[in-house]
């Protein structure tokens, strides 16, 4: 049985909505299906439905309505004021407008023994972590001493849609999980009962498009934060070319890192530092970095959580052999341009950025989608092969990102796209930094174009980073 984890899901939920399945169809076609499990198994009878807070509630809302000629009580879990998402409240306005029985439960004491035939459990979906709190406590236990037949919409409330782990939670009779199963479905059978996935129309072709869902599972804000909290990137390159490194740290900068230290050969170092008041310039002696500067540098690499490599580096063969040993000193990097290797260290948690040219050259096979995955499995990496559409895979899982526009072919966007890559992975994971670097590089693009058409350049790029980032976590 395919399954999806609660993030997953969360990230596909945006991403339908940012392409045009509405989340208000979404909860429609969930409710109906619930609806439609309880019609195929009782005559009309009485229903009492518990309805949280959120769009699980909203999913029960639509369920109590698709109920018809079945006697049907809303339990909510709160005040009406207090219901969160606009279209679990649209929902709960089409009940009260229709003259549904509506019990608004603020505290425990409310909640006595209910006579129903069937319960909903709408209370709590996939969000739910740790111990329940009151009235959502009281209401488990009422529900669980009730002779019902239970249905729980998507998970039964109190169990760890993950982990299939709980405190208290619903024991449910049958559980309506909606597009896939999600994994802790499959481990807690005594909580769960009947499991039916019901199908709620999310094409295979919008679940792997990247999207602001994409942005929102990986980008990190910390209200108590301070200098540091949010990633120190380390951007290493330079050599023949100065300005493709300085690209890659500002845009780590625009993309949310706190502090980019950025090492490039002796010979280039005041050119590089010229570029922007941002930028903290170290140097290395010589006009190129080779492995004779790896212990100096992976000491520098020590106060930073990832590094960014291979940008502007041009021609110096020493450059891949340095970028294999200092691999073997830090936990998470993202490699580009020269700094692609064909081997990486089972020791660190790996972006790589080729274009179909560097993939083919690299890796001796032509850019695939096939490929990237036999080579993301190798490497126990991940791989962001760059294109007209973007291919981002770990091997197992795969997105495409289709951000973007022809005015990209502009040079030193693939280097925004390495800083980018480097700042949300100080503070996620590579697979999802990947897809969320895609997506904000290519939106970049797109915001770019609406103000100056095609011809923009990288540095016009990053300025949009934040606007694409704020955009994807307000959506």
């Amino acid at each position: 049985m395919d399954v999806i984890t609660s993030l997953e899901m969360a990230v596909v939920d945006t991403n339908c909505e940012y392409y045009g399945l509405s989340r208000l169809q979404l909860m429609e076609n969930a409710g109906r299906g619930v609806a439609e499990e309880i019609v195929k198994r009782f005559e009309p009878c009485k229903v009492a439905v518990f309805a949280g807070l959120g769009n699980n509630g909203g999913d029960a809302f639509v369920t109590a309505r698709f109920l018809k000629g079945f006697e049907v009580e809303i339990y909510l879990m709160g005040s009406a004021k207090e219901i969160r998402t606009d279209i679990a409240m649209k929902n709960f306005l089409i009940l009260k407008n229709a003259g549904f029985k509506v019990f608004e439960v603020r505290d425990s004491t409310m909640l006595v023994g209910i006579d129903a035939d069937v319960i909903v459990d709408g209370m709590l979906g996939t969000g739910v972590r740790g111990k329940l709190r009151q009235p959502y406590a009281r209401a488990v236990e009422i529900i669980n001493d009730s002779e019902a037949t239970v249905f729980a919409v998507d998970v039964p409330t109190g169990l760890n849609p993950d982990t299939g782990e709980y405190d208290t939670a619903v024991k449910a009779d049958f559980t309506i999980t909606f597009h896939k199963a999600k994994p802790g479905l499959l481990k807690a059978k005594e909580i769960v009962g009947e499991l039916i996935v019901k199908d709620i129309g999310i094409p295979k072709e919008i679940e792997i498009l990247t999207g602001p869902g994409d942005v929102k599972a990986t980008y990190r804000r910390f209200e108590t934060g301070h200098k540091g909290n949010h990633g120190r990137i380390l951007v290493v390159g330079g050599g023949e070319f100065t300005g493709a490194p300085a690209l890659a740290a500002l845009a780590s900068y625009y993309a949310g890192a706190d502090i980019v230290t950025l090492i490039v050969p002796e010979s280039i170092h005041e050119i590089v530092a010229s570029f922007s008041p941002n930028l903290i310039v170290r140097k290395v002696k010589g006009d190129a970095i080779t492995p004779k500067h790896l212990d100096e540098i992976v000491e520098i690499a020590r106060k930073h959580h990832v590094a960014v490599l291979g940008m502007g580096v041009g021609k110096n063969e020493e450059f891949k052999e340095f970028v294999a040993e200092f691999l073997k000193h830090v936990s998470k990097a993202v490699l580009d341009a020269d700094g692609l290797i064909s081997d990486v260290p089972e020791n660190v948690e790996c972006i790589l950025t080729p274009h179909a040219g560097e993939f083919k050259r690299v890796f001796g096979l032509d850019a695939s989608l096939e490929n990237a995955k036999k080579v993301a499995e190798k490497l126990n990496a991940v791989i962001l092969l760059k294109g007209k559409e973007d291919v981002i895979t770990d091997g197992n899982r795969v997105k495409v990102n289709r951000s973007g526009n022809a005015g990209m072919t502009v040079g030193g966007t693939g280097d925004v796209l390495a800083g980018i890559a480097g700042a949300f992975l100080a503070l996620s994971d590579a697979f999802w930094s990947a897809c969320a670097s895609a997506f904000v590089n290519g939106r970049a693009g797109e915001l770019c174009f609406d103000e100056f058409g095609y011809n923009y350049t990288a540095t016009d790029l990053i300025g949009k980073i934040p606007i694409a980032i704020k955009e994807a976590l307000e959506f």
